[in-house]
């Protein structure tokens, strides 16, 4: 069964976050409605892992659908029948973008980045890439307790990167904007919620 959503509210005001997931959307649900709300990430400003960058994520995927269901009020919250699935859980989505950074062995910092798409059932399908290592003179501030956004607004003269083409942007001179780089690991994640019932339609042997 293909399942196409009404309403994608996504956990966030920022135009890239936004903007990333009407990018992953448009060439298969053109009509799709995108909303983005202010929620709480429930982890620091500057998640320091992949568990912590992750659980951001998935913090936000859930606050935003309860946000939105609240605003659609036509949109069915549980179904009639406990026992069936609920039919908005097929139309209205939450999810949820969070950028973070996290050690490894060597103490070099990389950049990771978690997208969690979540149904009305409850359900989580998630996704994780554009994992990179941040520059030193990047890296050091952000070791010291600092966060990537600030830190590299003071480097480019006050200008707020998390709405523009953030970290990716500056290292790959534009190359890859943040919009660019979220939408690819939306669009996985939207996609596994997608094909969810893929082993219903081959034959496995």
């Amino acid at each position: 069964m293909k399942h196409t959503p009404t309403h994608i509210f996504v956990g966030s005001t920022n135009p890239v976050k936004i903007n990333s997931v009407r990018e992953a959307t448009v060439g298969h649900w053109p009509a799709v409605e995108i909303a983005g709300f202010e929620v709480a990430s429930g982890v620091s400003e500057q998640p320091m892992s992949d568990v912590a960058t992750r659980e951001g994520a998935h913090n936000r995927a859930i606050a935003a659908l309860r946000a939105g269901v609240a605003l659609t009020p036509t949109a069915p919250t549980k179904a009639a029948d406990q026992n069936e699935p609920s039919q908005s859980s097929k139309l209205h989505l939450g999810v949820g973008l969070e950028g973070g950074v996290f050690c490894d062995a060597e103490g070099d910092l990389w950049s990771t980045v978690w997208v969690s798409v979540v149904d009305q059932q409850g359900t989580h399908w998630d996704a994780n890439g554009a994992r990179f290592k941040v520059p030193a003179k990047i890296a050091e501030p952000i070791k010291k307790g600092a966060e990537m956004g600030p830190v590299l607004s003071e480097m480019f003269s006050g200008a707020d990167v998390r709405r523009q083409n953030g970290a990716i942007g500056i290292v790959t001179n534009n190359f890859v904007t943040r919009t660019t780089e979220y939408a690819a690991i939306c669009k996985l994640a939207l996609g596994l919620w997608y094909g969810q019932d893929w082993a219903t339609t081959i034959e496995i042997r």
